[in-house]
């Protein structure tokens, strides 16, 4: 899942919101501002409950937003890196590459997110009793469906199945009891589909017995964690020869460069007589510099083409992706091929570029691991 548009690097990690979240929150300020506060609050002027309404959602996915920061900063103290935070339709997902080194670290990766859920949950309700007679009753409604709803996401959250956080607590418990990860996360992940299952039957009895709409969500979300679930299970075996993988087994040795004391018009010239649309850009003496594509060159106005440097216009780290030759696979598969004209990872070693891994190279690993065949580097 892409991020549309970007919210910030708190705490230096990358914040950014599907579309899907402006309709979700606005069907949460209606829910509020329409039936909710009306009927717990009654008699105030409409705008009241808008922007009571409007706040509650905004405060909502705020929460939402610690949820995912907690998942983040537990994974990135115990060593694991983050790529980035994205909110959408369902909630959340941290992207972390890294596999969790140990038992212990995978659960408390896990429980963070829920634990969260619960003590904002626990602090919206503990604030709406506390608050004197004095508040407005429609501020005192809107806190105590914040405490709610953040409870009900915990609890939904740490049912026992892949994806959810409980399914990575179930995986976490089942591989320090038998010291197997790849069985920890079969059980998971088949835990996840019997739940995906569970989820969408109910939601049809209320739908189809009850005349619900509502049992809708409970299908489409038993659908997205059957299918998430099933992935996962398909993916084990190859994730496991993925991790043994390191970038400097699979890059593209010597490739082809672009000088970075070049003109982007001197440079143009060369790259017309190649195949390529992506360059790694190399100082004089062989340093990386970062990587340029010719659609950036072509942003570079006509008129300054014969006096602006390749070096100037190349994306720089961290733009782009600068990694050792024993880096393994699975530290980048989310960050190779994210964003065109910068997809390159540059393998250096001792200062100097060795070679690169482009999207191609993971995909055609990841189609060898699929497949049970080991991936090498490409003969030239």
């Amino acid at each position: 899942m892409r991020a549309t548009f970007p919210l910030g690097r708190p705490a230096g990690i990358p914040v950014g919101a599907h579309w899907s979240v402006l309709m979700i929150m606005a069907l949460l300020a209606d829910l509020l501002a329409g039936s909710l506060l009306p009927e717990a609050a009654p008699g105030l002027p409409t705008a009241v409950y808008w922007a009571a309404g409007v706040a509650g959602s905004v405060v909502f996915f705020s929460s939402l937003l610690v949820h995912e920061l907690s998942h983040a900063l537990v994974a990135r103290h115990r060593g694991l890196s983050v790529d980035r935070i994205t909110l959408w339709l369902l909630g959340g997902t941290t992207e972390i590459p890294g596999e969790p080194p140990n038992p212990g670290t995978a659960f408390a990766v896990a429980v963070a997110g829920p634990l969260a859920s619960l003590l904002a949950g626990a602090a919206f309700l503990g604030t709406a009793v506390l608050l004197p007679a004095s508040v407005p009753a429609v501020v005192v409604v809107t806190l105590t469906w914040l405490g709610w709803t953040n409870l009900v996401l915990a609890v939904f959250n740490l049912l026992p199945g892949t994806p959810l956080d409980g399914g990575r607590i179930l995986q976490a418990v089942v591989w320090k009891l038998t010291g197997d990860r790849r069985r920890a996360q079969a059980v998971a992940a088949r835990a996840g589909r019997v739940l995906g299952v569970v989820l969408a039957s109910a939601g049809l009895v209320e739908l189809l017995w009850f005349g619900s709409l509502a049992g809708l969500w409970l299908v489409g979300i038993g659908w997205f964690l059957g299918f998430s679930a099933r992935a996962e299970l398909a993916a084990g075996p190859a994730r496991e020869v993925l991790a043994r993988i390191r970038l400097g087994e699979i890059m593209t040795a010597d490739p082809v460069t672009a000088p970075g004391w070049f003109t982007v018009r001197a440079f143009v010239d060369q790259a017309a007589s190649l195949p390529f649309r992506t360059y790694p850009v190399v100082s004089f003496d062989g340093r990386p510099l970062g990587v340029v594509s010719l659609a950036a060159l072509a942003r570079v106005p006509e008129e300054a083409r014969t006096s602006t440097r390749v070096e100037d216009v190349c994306a720089r780290p961290p733009a782009c992706l600068v990694v050792s030759p024993e880096t393994p696979l699975t530290a980048v598969l989310g960050r190779i091929g994210g964003r065109p004209g910068q997809d390159l990872a540059l393998v250096v070693a001792n200062g100097v570029l060795a070679g690169v891994v482009s999207p191609g190279d993971v995909a055609r690993t990841l189609e060898l691991a699929v497949l049970g065949a080991e991936a090498r580097r490409p003969a030239r």
